[in-house]
């Protein structure tokens, strides 16, 4: 609970603010409304997440960057050392 939500808290609950456990159980409550309202911003991430997965996977992403690549190709007579994307 942060300072203001506290100071509205006690403003509210004047009397429950005079006992520690009952300040101590509303931001226990204001916690886990905190956590569920992060945990639903998180699920509205799933879908743009898996979107870029399916780009990563199906090689678009590598394709686009190997293309805007503009550095010279490095080349070597070490084959071990050659980079195989």
């Amino acid at each position: 609970m942060s300072s203001s939500e506290y100071f509205a808290w006690v403003h509210y609950h004047p009397r429950e603010a005079e006992d520690p456990s009952a300040v101590w159980a509303a931001a226990y409550k204001a916690g886990g409304r905190a956590a569920i309202a992060n945990s639903a911003q998180v699920c509205g991430l799933v879908p743009q997440l898996r979107e870029l997965l399916f780009l990563l996977e199906d090689g678009v992403v590598e394709g686009i960057v190997r293309s805007s690549d503009r550095r010279p190709a490095f080349v070597t007579e070490d084959e071990e050392c050659e980079v195989v994307w």
